[in-house]
C-alpha cells in the first residue's frame, strides 16, 4: 500500500485517491484494499475524485464505516448498540484538550468553537440569566454565547405569527448569526453551560439542526465549569463591555436583506420541528401521522395536578402522551451531565417510548414536548444517544404547552376533567 501511494506524490488525497484505485484494480489488489480500507469501489473504478464532499471540507464517508462512539459517551456496556453517527457528548477532560490544542487559532483549517449554550427560566425565586452570567465570567477563554431567546424568529415574523418565545430560527437568520459569532461550517462546536444550568440542551440541538454544520462538529460538553477549573482548564474573567461583539443582537443584524457569509449548505430534515397542525393530525389518531408525543414536563403539570408557571394556560397533557420529566435524565448533582446511557434508555422504555423492532407496534417517530420547547430538547439528545431512536425519526413541538395549553380548541387530558366527570 505505501508503494502504491508512494507512486502518487504531491497530490491532493482526491487525486491520489482516484489513481491509487486505477493501481488497484490494474494490478488485481481492489478486493484486499477494499477489505482493509474500509471502502467499497465494486468492480469499476470508484471515481472518487469527482465526488461532492457530503459535508463542508470533508470527504464523503463510506456507507459500510461508521466513526465509534468515542470513549466520552456516558453509555455502559449494557447500552444499546450505537447508532449510525458518533456520540456528542464530550468529557470535561476531552473539552479542555479539545480547547489547548485546536481552540480559535488562526488559517482556513477547522477550529474547536466554545459556546456557552446556557438559558434559564426568567421567573422564579431566584431567577438567572445566561446572558448576564456570561458576561460577567467566568467563561472559557475566548469563548462565545449563543442565546436562544435572541437567534430565534420576533414576534410578527411570518414564522411566528403567535409571538411564541426562542422557536428555532429560519435558514437565513440562523447562517447571519453564525457570521456574527465568527463560526464556519468546518468548526467544531463545543457547548458548555454555566454552574447548575440544566437548559443548555436547547442551543446545542438548535446550533446542530439548521443545516449549517454536520451535526458530529456540535459536541455538548458533559460537566460543568467548577469540573473545567479542577481539570486544570482556563477560566476567563471579568465583566465584558457592552459593546463587545460576543454580546451581540439579532436586531443589529439585517439579516432579511443582507446575505451571508456561508449559507446553510443544506435545510435540515423538514421533521426537526413541527406545528400545532401536524400534531393535532397526530393526536386525532391519523394513521399516516404515527408517532408518539413525549412530554418533558414534571408529572404534576403533565397530569394537571400542579399549576402552570405562565399564566393563563390550561394544566394537563395531550390526549395519548406520554410523560418522561426531563429532570429524570439528568445527573441530580449536577445538571450539565445526563445520567448514564443505559439507565435513560431505561426511563423513556418504562414511560412507553420502546425499542424499534420486528411485530414491537412501535411507533418510528417521536415528537418531544415541554413547557416552551427548551426541555424538550434535553428528550430529543436523550433519546438519540440512548440508541432508541436516529436524529431524522425525532422531531420537537417548538410551540409546546405555550400554545396548546393557551388554545381553547386543542383537547387537552387532566387527572382534574377526570374526576369532574
Amino acid at each position: 500500500m505505501a508503494m502504491a501511494m508512494a507512486a502518487f506524490p504531491y497530490q491532493s488525497i482526491a487525486t491520489q485517491s482516484a489513481a491509487l484505485c486505477a493501481f488497484l484494480l490494474r494490478s488485481g489488489s481492489v478486493r484486499a484494499f477494499a477489505v482493509g480500507s474500509g471502502l467499497s469501489f465494486g468492480a469499476v473504478p470508484c471515481g472518487c475524485a469527482g465526488r461532492r464532499p457530503r459535508w463542508p471540507t470533508e470527504p464523503t464517508p463510506s456507507k459500510s464505516r461508521r466513526p465509534p462512539r468515542p470513549p466520552s459517551s456516558r453509555r455502559s456496556a449494557s447500552a444499546a448498540p450505537a447508532m449510525a453517527r458518533g456520540s456528542a457528548l464530550v468529557t470535561v477532560r476531552e473539552a479542555i484538550e479539545a480547547h489547548r490544542t485546536d481552540a480559535r487559532g488562526g488559517g482556513d483549517g477547522p477550529r474547536a468553537v466554545f459556546v456557552d449554550g446556557s438559558w434559564h427560566m426568567p421567573a422564579g425565586p431566584d431567577p438567572r440569566n445566561g446572558r448576564s452570567e456570561f458576561q460577567s465570567g467566568p467563561r472559557v477563554p475566548g469563548a462565545l454565547y449563543f442565546d436562544i431567546d435572541d437567534v430565534a424568529p420576533p414576534p410578527g415574523d411570518p414564522s411566528n405569527s403567535k409571538g411564541l418565545p426562542h422557536m428555532k430560527p429560519p435558514a437565513r437568520m440562523f447562517a447571519h448569526a453564525m457570521d456574527r459569532m465568527g463560526i464556519r461550517p468546518q468548526d467544531t462546536i463545543y457547548v458548555y453551560a454555566s454552574e447548575g444550568c440544566g437548559f443548555y440542551h436547547r442551543a446545542y440541538w438548535t446550533l446542530s439542526s439548521c443545516g449549517y454544520h454536520d451535526p458530529d462538529r456540535v459536541k455538548l460538553m458533559q460537566g460543568s465549569l467548577g469540573e473545567w477549573k479542577a481539570n486544570g482548564g482556563e477560566l476567563e474573567m471579568g465583566e465584558l463591555a457592552d459593546d463587545d461583539p460576543r454580546l451581540f443582537r439579532m436586531g443589529d443584524v439585517d439579516w432579511k436583506n443582507e446575505s451571508p457569509k456561508y449559507a446553510c449548505w443544506k435545510e435540515d430534515a423538514p421533521n426537526s420541528v413541527v406545528d400545532m397542525a401536524q400534531l393535532m393530525e397526530v393526536v386525532g389518531g391519523n394513521a399516516s401521522a404515527d408517532a408518539v408525543v413525549v412530554d418533558a414536563r414534571s408529572a404534576g403539570r403533565f397530569y394537571g395536578r400542579d399549576p402552570e408557571p405562565r399564566p393563563g394556560l390550561r394544566g394537563g397533557r395531550m390526549p395519548g402522551a406520554v410523560n418522561v420529566p426531563f429532570v429524570s435524565l439528568l445527573d441530580l448533582e449536577d445538571k450539565t451531565k445526563f445520567l448514564p446511557m443505559d439507565e435513560v434508555r431505561k426511563i423513556f422504555v418504562e414511560a412507553g417510548v420502546a425499542p424499534l423492532g420486528e411485530g414491537s407496534g412501535m411507533s418510528r417517530r417521536v415528537i418531544c414536548s415541554c413547557g416552551s420547547g427548551v426541555t424538550a430538547a434535553a428528550l430529543a439528545v436523550g433519546l438519540e444517544e440512548c440508541g432508541l431512536r436516529e436524529k431524522g425519526d425525532i422531531s420537537i413541538y417548538d410551540g409546546s404547552w405555550i400554545e396548546w395549553g393557551g388554545d381553547a380548541d386543542a383537547p387537552i387530558v387532566s387527572d382534574e376533567e377526570n374526576a369532574k366527570g
